[in-house]
């Protein structure tokens, strides 16, 4: 018996991950009422064996009103989702911020979340003696401003059983209306008396400026009676009060770029490439986000790019998200875009400054992105470039006559060198035609031909310029050219091919061009026509094949 329990032992032992296990916290909401009841549920991502998460520390600022545990296990489309669950009402024990602190459990921790108890108000306790009312609050400020969020809140209290409770839907005419989460319902307790609440919230987005009315929402529902044996029931009905507010226009002293009002904005970037690593002619991928509270994701606008000397910008697509929570819509933009070097050294990239609408403080403010300088290295292989003339002068000199030295120097090897090649050539060639049959010549003889034709579809193609037609000839001509033994499917994998610079920078534009979707961009695509041209020859190694490629 003692060794069946050490076995058993051993295999839960064994069965049991020895990496972490996710923990963490969560609530039904963040602000709730004095006396209010909400829910934390601390969940633990596997079956979770004895004992349980320390919650002492609660008993600080909340009571715990119950506490369950519950586990979850499920294989959906081969997936398996294994959890534990600890589920507790709180309530507070005082007003103002209480915070949940820190719990452990198997070594890990969950983070601290902050609830905002705010006290009952005045008006709410006058009305405690009903058996539904409302109480609805509007984002207080001095000032409201066209298209800045306005955050509504609605509660309907009740203290009787009820069935087929309804609410209208908020509508504001010359208003946008977003629903911030379901409707919520719970239980909370004022000067003793325990009420139900029906909670919702909502975000209003007045589109004109002047009056904004706010019109009184219809509870209705049909209260339960016990006398009634046939349970009819009787219906009950009632109406908030319409509330106005003043929205002012956009400020005149706000400038000319897009109206964006918020109560908090920032910006930030990343690159793709550590700037110490930067090259001249290779795409750095660089990345900026936004993010804004009380504001969509859709709504905020491109980070404007100044046109920088030595660089090409080349715009991604810009991924935007929301986040939905009781304090409103924090929207995100992440806008990305290629970014090319077009030459070595000193490269600066300038500051940007984008103005948005303090709605907390009612004022003009600027989220910045400071500049940079860096220090782009010459593309791989090619010569450095030269910083002042009589830098170059001087360069030119001194190759002139380190040329002439050499071919004093080696002339007379010249002759030998150049039998010793046309004997090689020879060799393979006699070689070649030993080896290959008849068929394999013709076949050789049909890849010139359709190489030929593929280029001059190449040509034809970049006369009339079309991106998507160019790309298309471009790579037909690489497979048929046979430039590397597998197939060329990408602009990126023919650059590869090539040791230019120049080269791979012309390709690295068109290939951005086309991934931005800007068809009415120019391309000097003759350029790109004369630098494979030029290159091509060069990697022949002779000047007849040259006829291959006429511009």
């Amino acid at each position: 018996m003692v060794r069946f329990a050490a076995s058993l032992l051993l295999c839960l032992l064994l069965s049991t991950p020895a990496w972490a296990t996710s923990f963490n916290a969560s609530v039904d909401r963040k602000t709730i009422s004095e006396q209010g009841s909400f829910t934390l549920i601390l969940r633990y991502g596997a079956q979770a064996g004895f004992g349980s998460p320390d919650v002492s520390a609660l008993q600080k600022d909340f009571h715990i009103l119950n506490q369950q545990q519950s586990r979850k296990m499920s294989t959906v489309n081969g997936k398996t989702e294994s959890y534990t669950d600890w589920v507790l009402t709180l309530t507070p024990k005082r007003t103002g911020s209480a915070v949940i602190p820190a719990i452990e459990y198997d070594g890990e921790k969950t983070e601290p979340i902050t609830i905002d108890v705010r006290p009952v108000s005045e008006e709410v306790k006058a009305q405690q003696e009903k058996e539904f009312f409302f109480d609805i609050q509007v984002q207080e400020q001095s000032d409201y401003y066209v298209q800045q969020q306005i955050l509504y809140s609605e509660k309907i209290y009740y203290s009787v059983a009820h069935d087929d409770a309804s609410l209208t839907p908020l509508e504001v005419t010359d208003a946008r209306v977003e629903a911030l989460g379901d409707v919520r319902q719970y239980t909370t307790v004022i000067k003793g008396q325990r009420f139900g609440v029906y909670e919702r919230h909502y975000a209003i987005y007045p589109e004109v400026s002047g009056e904004l009315v706010i019109p009184g929402q219809r509870f209705q529902a049909t209260v339960r009676d016990p006398y009634d044996r046939w349970g009819r029931g009787r219906q009950a009905s009632l109406v908030s009060k319409p509330i106005k507010l003043m929205v002012k226009s956009i400020p005149d002293s706000y400038p000319q770029a897009p109206w964006l009002p918020a109560s908090e904005l920032t910006v930030q970037e990343t690159f793709s490439t550590r700037p110490a690593d930067w090259h001249q002619g290779e795409p750095v991928t660089r990345t900026i986000t936004l993010v804004a509270k009380g504001l969509p994701g859709t709504q905020l606008p491109a980070v404007p790019v100044p046109d920088i000397a030595g660089v090409r910008y080349y715009p991604d697509q810009t991924d935007a998200s929301d986040k939905v929570t009781d304090s409103g819509v924090e929207g995100t933009s992440v806008q990305s875009m290629a970014l090319v070097p077009t030459a070595s050294g000193e490269l600066s990239l300038p500051e940007v400054r984008i103005p948005w609408w303090n709605t907390r403080k009612g004022q003009l403010e600027y989220a910045v992105l400071p500049a940079h300088t860096f220090d782009v290295a010459a593309a791989p292989g090619s010569q450095p470039q030269a910083t002042a003339a009589t830098d170059r002068s001087s360069e030119a000199t001194a190759t002139t006559t380190t040329t002439g030295q050499s071919s004093g120097r080696f002339s007379g090897l010249w002759p030998i060198l150049f039998a010793l090649s046309l004997l090689a050539n020879i060799l393979l060639i006699w070689l070649l035609l030993r080896k290959r049959n008849n068929a394999e010549q013709s076949d050789i003889k049909a890849d010139n031909v359709s190489e030929r034709q593929r280029w001059k579809a190449l040509a034809e193609a970049c006369r009339h310029g079309d991106p998507a037609s160019i790309h298309a000839a471009l790579l037909d001509w690489a497979n048929a050219a046979q430039l590397q033994p597998q197939p060329i499917t990408s602009l990126p994998q023919l650059a590869a091919v090539y040791q230019d610079a120049a080269l791979q920078s012309a390709l690295a534009e068109l290939d951005a061009l086309l991934f931005s979707g800007q068809g009415n961009s120019v391309y000097n695509a003759q350029n790109l026509l004369a630098l494979l041209k030029s290159r091509q020859a060069l990697q022949d190694g002779h000047q007849a094949q040259q006829s291959l490629y006429p511009l």
